[in-house]
């Protein structure tokens, strides 16, 4: 089962990190989905600001949760979605075959990600986090068999759903770490 590490300033800052990470994320989520409902329509442009917005949080996060020994495949699942917000940026540039084959990988690397990390949490804090993880395969599949192909809505719609649950998540592993750097 991950354990934070016993010293109590490390702990802390992973406390603090998840929290604000995941904060950041329902409210990137959240934000991408008033903007989608209000306007009606979101660019690639958009669509991938925020996926890169997200995935830098992630890689973030990834980087100060490996410290305390999470594996490192979430490290390498945050950077290929970085990669996959950087294809979509520079579409014109980049074949579609690409962009979905990135954005695939890097959903379902980060799904199975989420899940490893649910298999190792405590029974209190699997859920989110295997929601998350469920939430970011069905998105990859989604992807995959090409459903969002008439409009971005469905895939804008798909990414700000994964980033509010994948934020949940991540807040509530945070407020399970005690404040203090007693068990």
């Amino acid at each position: 089962m991950l354990e934070p590490h016993d010293a109590y300033g490390e702990q802390s800052t992973l406390r603090e990190r998840s929290i604000s990470v995941g904060g950041a994320l329902c409210l990137l989520g959240v934000a991408s989905c008033v903007t989608l409902f209000l306007i009606d329509r979101l660019t690639t442009f958009e669509i991938s600001m925020a996926m890169l917005a997200a995935g830098i949080l992630q890689v973030s996060h990834a980087c100060a949760a490996r410290r305390r020994g999470w594996p490192l495949f979430t490290v390498a699942a945050s950077i290929v979605y970085v990669c996959a917000a950087l294809a979509l940026l520079f579409q014109p540039l980049i074949d579609k075959q690409w962009i979905t084959l990135l954005l695939v990988g890097s959903l379902a690397m980060a799904g199975i990600s989420r899940l490893a990390t649910a298999a190792r949490l405590g029974a209190a804090l699997r859920g989110w986090e295997a929601l998350s993880g469920i939430t970011t395969l069905g998105v990859a599949a989604i992807i995959a068999a090409g459903l969002p192909g008439i409009s971005l809505w469905p895939l804008a719609f798909a990414i700000a759903l994964d980033l509010i649950v994948e934020g949940a998540a991540l807040a509530n592993i945070g407020w399970a770490i005690p404040a203090t750097g007693k068990r």
